[in-house]
């Protein structure tokens, strides 16, 4: 089923679809279902605020209940057995509408923040998206200490231990995180499981279940393994006589949502913990800031990681109320991928830090191993804390806290920091004071701890970009709440602090995958219409970050497109005689025709200096290419800009991206290239193909591309769809909401409205999810209804398709028409090294000359047929060709290069230098996937 909001109405559309496809009741706060948290100005009543939901959702099937008695404001809103799967901005956006509506304070969605990297999941998934991103700039190489003690030793815990009752004894250690699971190394003693609590399922079961899947299961078995094993056995915690309180609160360690951690760290005052220690992160949380409030106020002592992989300090370790961690190694050196910033107190080891790990395979046995991330680093510091209380006595401590006024969380970051241990050459401004130094921590009377506020002013964060200091800053006006330049940053933190981490993770196409949402967040208009000017930087670099975020290609066997096509011959047309333009020839005959290419590419009037430049210099060394090429087993032991050379050197000539400009390829551009009598031949057949290929975007941004296959109907990417519509699940079929300003525009450049029509609705698409990998098993594919008139032109009518799947199923040649995106992480892993590099993607660019968001015609062949890769040998519809697509083209229409160009497959995937990817539409056709009323709609039925 498919609907279609207003442009005046349609946060209310959805939210109204989300409330029809609620079913069933919950108990607890599950992960991965449609929730929000609401704060009211004053405690409302529950049945008056039932009332006015079901008046403006069209139904009581939703679930509202106050977050917390300690919280009377805060009331949480959720929709059980409705899945998340509208994109946080869409979220944000519902949100505001019921801010609006119900008059609240804020209104804040649970959107799954994947800001909080885990570097350590590379152990369980090393296959996965974000393992490309953690290995390259999180993951260290460097060989463990030998000693599996090193990391409490580090912070001096084994001689504060020697002190007296400087073990930990009777303090308890909440611990927010994935629950727990035995393991040999977790005494039952360590574990005060009367005060357990399983905020996500509901009860007082923290078992963690381990599931497969999962980012990092375990998690909360390994951080309590450092907060307090026991002595006897191989590794030890900082505190281990201590107690650990578990609280699970999250599923997965990366994904993280306000309204569980901030119940759990609620659960954790009301069974009297004297410490939180929370391994964990994401955007800003009013629900959390106010129950960090209530936390320090009840005397707890909260300690926070700073983050991984993303470089500036996440929510809540930014939050006043936490004392922030970040990470450094075992010769006191930064970790690679600590957090850090001015809001950092203090450091302790976070890498190979020696943990109880189980995982979903292990025979529920468990191994030691070292673990990465600053969720250790706070673990020790919990450690730390923990024996500090021990030592000095928890009333002592209260006393002393009350007697100058100040909470113990401050009385504690002032000891912290004044005893912490500075390295030589030692950079307070980015990682606090120092690393930990339990022994004289423990040494420094209470009498003798200065007075927090001469501690508390934090340096200036020099070393850090402006554009980290700009998200900084975002958090920390986040939980400021204040009012100013007439910013409501109480109403609007939480978005604020989700596009600012946005921003600085999809500008840096290393690190865009990590993202929560595929599209290209558009703010909210409120927040939009007031954005103070640290704000207004932030949106403003957000424009010009990549609309679309492609799924990664992590095929285990990926090989080099370069070393399959410099023994290739060249592609024809029939009639066209064909001569290879690399095999059999010597390399100065190469180097005439790359010469000839690149002066005719030169005389352009397109042609910029720097790729002038670029080109140029490619010919200089393309002799010595091509010879290490050739002698060096397909390229094997070129580094990564020789490979990108040899790439650019075989397109250039051979696999060319050619310009479309008024229906016709730009003859200047193949003129440079060997493809200019196969072109001439069918001039009109190309134009009658380019004429109904065109642009996807939203609000006249570029998201992928579709074509025309039916009477009013077009076809693109599901993931595409998942980016420009909303699907809600629940307990009737799929309803997919298109956004307002959704179109497709026909114009070769994307530009005017001439060609533009208004995509209306969804008609079909493949049934699962898109996600951040490919999955070949998965159709990504969907068809959208579109207005076949616009005032100035009519839809253009369909063209003829490949009926036969066998022909998929051969090494055709073909071409692919579409529109080149700005490059994001699909484009960027080097396929030898596996690295993650954005200059991969810009040499390239810059070597061809690319516009991008215009039109483009690649020729290439089917490289593997379908059925013969991995996922696919069920379905049989995906087979991969080797054009250049460079940065995406997500929806190209995949052409058969015979007369009249009939329509072979949808391209929906692919990666640079290696292969792309395209679904046999004759394979879909025939796989039983679409319904009936589809198939005839689109004449797939003869």
């Amino acid at each position: 089923m498919a609907a279609e909001g207003t442009s005046v109405s349609i946060s209310e559309t959805v939210l109204r679809e989300i409330a029809r496809q609620a079913h069933g009741t919950v108990d607890g706060l599950p992960m991965h279902i449609i929730r929000f948290v609401l704060e009211f100005p004053s405690a409302p009543d529950l049945a008056e605020a039932g009332v006015q939901l079901r008046s403006i959702l069209g139904s009581d099937k939703f679930d509202l209940r106050p977050l917390d008695d300690q919280l009377p404001k805060f009331f949480v809103l959720q929709f059980p057995g409705v899945p998340r799967t509208i994109a946080p901005p869409r979220l944000f956006a519902a949100a505001d509408f019921l801010c609006d509506r119900l008059s609240l304070v804020s209104c804040v969605p649970d959107i799954g923040s994947t800001l909080y990297a885990e570097p350590d999941a590379r152990l369980l998934r090393d296959g996965a998206p974000e393992s490309a991103i953690t290995n390259a700039f999180c993951w260290s190489d460097a060989a463990a200490p030998e000693d599996m003690h090193w990391a409490p030793n580090a912070i001096k815990a084994n001689l504060a231990w020697t002190l007296e009752n400087g073990k930990g004894d009777g303090i308890l250690v909440a611990q927010p995180d994935t629950g727990i699971a035995t393991h040999p190394e977790l005494e039952l003693g360590m574990f005060d499981l009367e005060r357990a609590a399983n905020v996500l399922e509901g009860g007082s079961d923290p078992k963690d279940p381990l599931r497969a899947g999962t980012a990092n299961p375990g998690h909360g078995t390994a951080t309590s393994s450092v907060v307090a094993s026991r002595v006897q056995g191989k590794i030890v915690g900082a505190a281990p006589l201590a107690k650990v309180i578990p609280i699970r609160c999250i599923e997965d360690v990366k994904i993280f949502d306000g309204a569980p951690v901030a119940r759990a760290i609620l659960h954790a005052v009301s069974v009297n913990a004297d410490i939180i220690s929370m391994s964990l992160g994401g955007i800003y949380s009013p629900s959390i800031a106010a129950a960090l409030e209530k936390a320090v106020a009840a005397g707890c002592i909260v300690v926070v990681a700073s983050g991984n992989c993303v470089g500036f300090v996440v929510y809540p370790a930014s939050d006043r109320n936490s004392i922030a961690l970040a990470g450094v190694n075992a010769g006191d050196v930064p970790w690679k991928g600590t957090s850090r910033g001015s809001a950092v107190d203090v450091s302790a080891p976070a890498e190979n830090v020696f943990v109880a790990r189980r995982t979903p395979e292990d025979n529920e046995t468990g191994v030691v191993a070292g673990g990465q991330g600053t969720s250790f680093a706070t673990a020790l510091t919990a450690g730390a804390a923990a024996i500090w209380l021990s030592h000095f006595g928890r009333d002592r401590v209260r006393a002393e806290a009350k007697r100058r006024n100040v909470h113990v969380q401050e009385l504690f970051r002032a000891a912290l920091r004044r005893t912490a241990r500075k390295p030589a050459g030692w950079n307070g401004n980015l990682y606090g004071a120092g690393i930990v130094d339990a022994q004289s921590l423990l040494q420094l009377p209470l009498a003798e701890i200065p007075s927090p506020s001469a501690t508390a002013e934090a340096a200036a964060p020099t070393g850090l970009s402006e554009e980290d200091r700009d998200t900084a800053t975002v958090f920390e006006l986040a939980a400021s709440r204040a009012k100013l330049e007439g910013f409501d940053w109480a109403r609007y933190g939480a978005e604020a602090s989700f596009l600012a981490a946005d921003e600085r993770r999809r500008s840096d196409p290393t690190k865009a995958g990590l993202v929560e949402s595929r599209i290209r967040p558009k703010p909210t208009s409120g927040l939009c219409a007031s954005a103070p000017p640290v704000l207004q930087r932030v949106l403003t670099r957000l424009e010009y970050a990549p609309e679309l975020i492609a799924p990664l290609d992590r095929q285990p066997e990926a090989k080099s497109t370069f070393r399959t096509l410099l023994s290739r011959s060249r592609i024809v047309r029939p009639g066209v005689s064909a001569e290879s333009p690399l095999r059999g020839r010597s390399a100065q005959e190469i180097q005439d025709r790359l010469n000839s290419a690149i002066k005719k590419m030169d005389d352009r009037p397109d042609a910029t200096p720097e790729s002038k430049s670029r080109r140029r210099d490619l010919f200089d060394r393309s002799e010595k290419l091509l010879k290490k090429a050739e002698g060096s087993g397909g390229g094997h032991n070129l580094i990564w800009t020789e490979r990108a050379d040899i790439e650019a050197l075989v397109r250039l000539t051979g696999r060319p991206a050619l310009k479309v400009t008024d229906g016709k390829i730009d003859p200047a551009a193949l003129a440079a290239t060997e493809w200019e009598d196969t072109f001439k031949v069918d001039p009109k057949g190309l134009q009658t193909l380019f004429e109904r290929v065109g642009r996807v975007d939203l609000d006249g941004e570029h998201v992928g591309t579709g074509f025309v296959v039916g009477e009013g109907l077009i076809i693109t990417n599901r993931h595409v769809a998942e980016a420009i519509a909303d699907e809600i699940r629940g307990r009737g079929p799929s309803t997919w909401i298109v956004q307002d300003n959704a179109s497709i525009n026909f114009d070769d450049r994307g530009l005017g409205s001439a060609k533009k029509f208004r995509i209306k609705s969804l008609v079909f698409a493949g049934s699962d999810t898109i996600g951040r990998e490919v999955n070949f098993a998965h159709l990504d594919m969907a068809l959208f209804e579109v207005e076949t008139s616009n005032g100035s032109s009519s839809f253009p009518t369909k063209m003829s398709q490949v009926g036969d799947r066998d022909v998929g199923e051969s090494k055709v040649e073909l071409i692919v028409v579409g529109y080149p995106a700005r490059p994001d992480i699909s484009a960027l892993e080097d396929p030898e090294t596996h690295q993650v590099r954005d200059d991969i993607a810009k040499r390239l660019g810059e070597i061809f000359g690319l516009d991008y968001g215009r039109k483009y015609l690649a020729p290439g062949r089917i490289e593997d047929v379908a059925g013969s890769l991995g996922d696919d040998q069920s379905h049989r519809w995906v087979f991969s060709h080797d054009s250049t697509t460079l940065a995406g083209c997500s929806g190209s229409c995949v052409s058969q290069l015979i007369d009249f160009f009939p329509i072979l497959g949808l391209h929906f995937a692919g990666r640079n230098l290696t292969a792309n990817y395209a679904h046999s539409l004759a394979a879909v056709r025939a796989s039983g996937q679409v319904p009936a009323a589809i198939l005839e709609r689109l004449g797939w039925t003869a």
